[in-house]
């Protein structure tokens, strides 16, 4: 083992035995009940509760959250007949899972002595996550978990005609979110049938949906649906995702959306006694067609929010109400739920406003609220929680691979000892600089992995890896800072950077382009011929589209040198060939200019595979002309090329088709032969969306045009923030080109602005210096390893563990009042009406276990749930 590591193992032991938790002390735990070899058995036996059961091993003081959110979930699970369990395996040996070598990162639930699953300890670090996956495992059968369109499809066909269905997408399963919906399909699973998924693309098709949302319920109407063939009507649950809103939103549910005439019947009062709100439509016989078009847009919109009043002005006594001196029928009004005072619409020509604005006004916490679920309340904001939820594309794939192994057997891991002598005998190395635990590096590995078995199809062995972690004086001496870092060593020459895209097929390109001269020396014309097609040096056209020729008589010895200069800083990007005298002049006139002239190969670009690079008298002068003449003229915007453009600060001109064969394309594309685009970049996105999910073009346009047409241009001007938007009715070349005229001179305005807003993390970063800085004080405060032992006796110190006593004993934090608010609810005539009844009832505290068990699907296995 390398010296630094046989010291940061020493260090982390001595840590681990300083601070280490006497078990003992988990006796201070009131609701999580002590398993032992007499009691273990029976507890996760009983078929009165579901067993939740964690094997403590080696106790430090970081577990001490684990235990006092475990203690904290165990005190409101008991209203769910779910009671938590701990074992110290150190004072009972091989009872349970204690023998089992990963059983400290798991929490167990059984059901009637049955293990049901195992939970990572990752995946319960609050009690939000806590109680969202056990409730998960207690309504097994009430609460489906769904991973594609067709088996959400199929799970609604089933429904239809039978019940109605509640449909909710999870980004991520443990969350603050998750909890409210597990408690409210607790509450409310025998008016609905219950499925849920954490698969994005199982809502996409459905109504109101938004990629920016953290989680959604849909209500699926089927219940009086009768024909198979018909589609059940959906809505979408508006509000934030709060315990009191949901419960309005499905008491709501269980009223009539509409009351028809005022007077007529007694179901308006039904409204104010749940404190639901009521949107009032006042109107006569001359109106009530618009009245009708009113409640029809309402009623669909704003499902479960408010209730519907009807109130015909010639038919009821109006002296109860003060209609505004001025105004027309129909005329809206808004009373707030538990309120008697009505509040009249003014502006009368944009009723929708009125309605968004006043349900914000009555939103629960007082603030308006958003139709999408997008952010956890202030108040149960949980950073961890925060973190559950992986946006990061990269460290969500290194987590999926992380037990799947690869080969490296192309990929030599260099040491210390190494290293410099393969830096100093190889003509050719390219170097990974890594640090092993990090989930970037962790994927860049495997690429580079890959990129080395191809290359050595060719007996090519370029590549190599150095774990800075382990060695730190080879990175160190290296000047590496940045990881992942990738250096090309050639021989007799400073090291490089590589700094292109990060893929197999960009790896074994600059390795190819590395391993040639650059310049090529041309000697022939059937040379330079071969060189444009990518037929010479090898078969380079496979790694490569574009070839730049310089060609060049003896006496422009300037363009040459500053070409050479120009190809050695191009090397390893794009490849070079030169060629001199007679067929120099020869070449460069069957592109109709005289020596010395650069043309620049473009494989790729269909409408100009061929164009002449301006000279230039500066290395750098030189560099720019020839990556501005390699670019296409037309091309479709990728996020490998995207860079490239936005680096130019040109406005974007994008056609948005899934067609290339459209009048829109070839539009754009004459343009673009034709040099008229006024200095502004032209491109293409596709927006076919194959498999059913939405393609990155079309996830853009729709970001940009609400509801965009088939084909669309914009023009994004990223300097300013103006988007244009093309909206002539046809599209011609002399059309396309009178519109781009108007926006580059800005006389046109604006369609939209792109947003100025800060790029910030999501959430707080962790400060890991300062961790080590407070470690470093906390172990010098404790004089010796005794004292330390006998103040751990307390199991956290004086002042955690006063409040974490007086919080168990008095119980009057947030999540007591959310206990009684459940057991009130578990008690209530809306609960009991149930005509199903479940293991986790109350009823069934007076039947036989046997009995109640008959009343339960059997089953043990949760193989569709992924928590």
């Amino acid at each position: 083992m390398r010296p630094t590591r046989l010291l940061m193992v020493a260090a982390v032991a001595a840590v681990a035995a300083l601070f280490g938790v006497k078990a003992s002390l988990v006796d201070k735990l009131i609701y999580v009940e002590k398993l032992n070899g007499e009691n273990y058995k029976d507890f996760v036996n009983s078929v009165d509760h579901l067993a939740v059961v964690y094997f403590l091993k080696h106790s430090t003081s970081s577990m001490s959250n684990f235990f006092k959110e475990f203690e904290k979930s165990a005190a409101i699970m008991t209203i769910y007949e779910t009671k938590f369990g701990i074992v110290n395996c150190q004072t009972n040996p091989g009872i349970g899972h204690c023998d089992d070598k990963s059983s400290e990162e798991q929490v167990y639930i059984y059901r009637n002595g049955h293990l049901t699953i195992k939970v990572s300890l990752h995946s319960m670090f609050s009690v939000d996550s806590i109680i969202s996956n056990v409730l998960q495992v207690v309504l097994l059968y009430e609460a489906l978990i769904l991973q594609s369109i067709e088996e959400k499809d199929n799970f609604i066909a089933e429904n239809r005609g039978f019940s109605d269905v509640v449909f909710s997408y999870q980004k991520a399963l443990g969350t603050y979110d998750h909890r409210i919906l597990m408690e409210a399909i607790f509450v409310y699973h025998h008016s609905y049938k219950f499925a849920l998924s954490n698969e994005q693309k199982t809502v996409e098709d459905l109504p109101h949906y938004s990629s920016a949302e953290l989680s959604g319920i849909w209500l699926f109407r089927c219940k009086s649906v009768t024909q198979q063939d018909q589609n059940c009507p959906v809505y979408k649950f508006r509000g934030p995702m709060e315990r009191a809103n949901l419960s309005k939103f499905f008491q709501a549910l269980e009223l009539p959306t509409l009351v028809h005439d005022l007077g007529k019947s007694n179901d308006s009062d039904l409204f104010r006694e749940s404190e639901i709100n009521v949107l009032y439509v006042f109107y006569d016989g001359t109106v009530e067609n618009a009245a009708k078009d009113l409640i029809e847009e309402f009623s669909s919109n704003y499902i479960g929010l408010m209730g519907i009043v009807t109130v015909n002005v010639n038919a009821v006594d109006m002296t109860n109400y003060t209609l505004p001196k001025s105004h027309r029928l129909p005329l809206l009004a808004f009373q707030s739920g538990g309120t008697n005072d009505l509040v009249y619409i003014e502006d009368q020509d944009a009723p929708a406003n009125f309605v968004e604005k006043m349900l914000n006004m009555t939103s629960s916490d007082g603030e308006p609220h958003s139709s999408n679920m997008t952010e956890t309340p202030e108040d149960e904001y949980d950073l961890e929680s925060e973190i559950e939820v992986q946006d990061d594309a990269v460290a969500k794939l290194a987590f999926d691979l992380r037990d799947v192994t690869f080969a490296r057997t192309h990929l030599p891991a260099l040491t210390d000892e190494s290293f410099y002598s393969e830096v100093s005998e190889r003509s050719l190395l390219i170097v990974l600089f890594y640090l092993n635990f990090d989930a970037r590096n962790q994927i860049v590995v495997r690429l580079f992995a890959k990129a080395a078995d191809v290359l050595a199809k060719d007996d090519q062995f370029p590549l190599a890896t150095v774990e800075c972690f382990d060695w730190t004086d080879v990175c160190g001496k290296a000047n590496i800072s940045i990881y992942p870092t990738i250096r090309i060593y050639r021989s007799n020459m400073e090291p490089v950077l590589y700094d292109g895209p990060l893929s197999v097929n960009s790896f074994v390109t600059a390795a190819k382009l590395h391993m040639m001269d650059n310049p090529v020396a041309l000697s022939t014309t059937e040379e330079v011929l071969s060189f444009v097609e990518g037929d010479f040096p090898g078969e380079i056209k496979s790694h490569t589209n574009v070839a730049v020729v310089g060609a060049f008589r003896i006496e422009h010895m300037n363009y040459e040198k500053t070409f050479r200069m120009a190809a050695k800083e191009l090397q390893g990007r794009y490849l070079c060939g030169i060629v001199k005298d007679n067929i120099a002049e020869s070449i460069c006139k069957t592109r109709g200019f005289k020596a010395p002239c650069i043309i620049a190969s473009k494989r790729h670009d269909h409408l100009e595979p061929v164009a002449m690079v301006k000279l230039g008298t500066s290395v750098n002068e030189l560099i720019g002309n020839i990556e501005s003449a390699i670019l296409p003229l037309l091309t479709e915007l990728t996020s490998e090329n995207f860079p490239v453009y936005f680096a130019m600060k040109k406005p974007l001109l994008i056609l948005f088709t899934a067609n290339t064969d459209s009048t829109y394309y070839h539009v754009i594309s004459a343009m673009a032969s034709e040099g008229t685009q006024h200095d502004v970049a032209l491109l293409w996105m596709n927006i076919s969306s194959p498999a059913g999910k939405l393609s990155p073009g079309e996830q853009i346009l729709h970001h940009h045009v609400k509801e965009p047409n088939q084909e669309e241009i914009l023009v994004i001007n990223h300097a300013t923030g103006q988007v244009h938007r093309f909206t002539e009715s046809k599209i011609s070349k002399e059309s396309a080109l009178m519109w781009l005229n108007k926006v580059t001179g800005g006389s046109i305005e604006t369609t939209i602005r792109l947003s100025q807003e800060d790029w910030k993390p999501r959430v707080p970063a962790f400060d890991f210096l300062k961790m080590m800085d407070e470690d470093a004080v906390t172990r010098a405060e404790h004089e010796t390893l005794n004292r330390q032992s006998e103040r751990d006796e307390d199991f956290y110190d004086e002042e955690s563990d006063e409040a974490f006593m007086m919080e168990n004993e008095m119980r009057g934090n947030l999540e007591d009042e959310i206990q009684v608010e459940l057991e009130q609810l578990k008690y209530s005539r809306l609960y009991q009406k149930s005509p199903k009844k479940l293991i986790h009832r109350p009823e069934l505290a007076s039947q036989s276990p046997n009995d109640s068990e008959d009343k339960v699907r059997s089953g043990v296995a949760l193989g569709h749930t992924e928590l």
